[in-house]
């Protein structure tokens, strides 16, 4: 992951370029092949923020309290136990492809119609691929990775160095920070090592 061309600007200004940049997604294929074997359709699956991590939960523990009240016609309280965990979590699974899977040629629309359609037309096996195609593309393209190219260390040492804004360097996660500086650190042993006399042994690694 780069900086964004514009780390060098001011905070809020900053703020405003990276919210303006596309949410990274990707285009899947719907876990349900016609009778000529091919897939029936494709969606575009975006990385969630998580505020709508957040809804999709809530609404998820929300959905589950009102069926279980109404199955027990409200004579106890149903948030606890193994049942009311493995629940949520089915649902969650629901309201998360919901949020997450957009059509093809119009991102700003939801591929299924509504929450309900997707627990009540999907097999339990679709729902468990396409959410697994979800933590693949989010751990993929989401905007915290793991690894960074040579470049792309570069490129964030260049921004460091120009004084930029310290909100960008925030965007990396732990790993990458860890990456980052242990590359910094790097580089500053070969500069000392490439200033000392010719007969001084050179470090090359730390």
């Amino acid at each position: 992951m780069k900086p964004p061309a514009d780390a060098d600007l001011p905070a809020h200004e900053l703020w405003a370029a990276i919210i303006a940049m596309p949410r990274p997604f990707r285009v899947v294929p719907f876990p349900r092949r016609g009778p000529d074997g091919e897939p029936v359709a494709e969606m575009a699956m975006q990385v969630l923020t998580q505020e709508e991590c957040i809804a999709a939960k809530a609404s998820a523990e929300r959905y589950v309290r009102k069926l279980l009240r109404e199955k027990d016609n409200g004579a106890t309280s149903p948030e606890s136990g193994q049942g009311y965990a493995d629940l949520c979590e089915l649902r969650d699974s629901v309201e998360l492809l919901f949020r997450s899977c957009r059509r093809v040629d119009d991102m700003t629309r939801p591929f299924f119609p509504t929450v309900e359609a997707v627990g009540k037309h999907l097999l339990t096996d679709e729902i468990g691929v396409l959410v697994l195609n979800y933590r693949r593309v989010q751990m993929e393209i989401g905007p915290i990775v793991n690894d960074m190219s040579q470049e792309e260390m570069d490129a964030w040492i260049s921004v460091l160095a120009k004084g930029g804004s310290q909100f960008p360097f925030d965007m990396l996660s732990l790993g990458q920070q860890t990456q980052l500086f242990r590359h910094l650190a790097r580089r500053l042993l070969l500069s000392q090592t490439d200033n000392s006399s010719p007969g001084e042994p050179r470090e090359e690694t730390i």
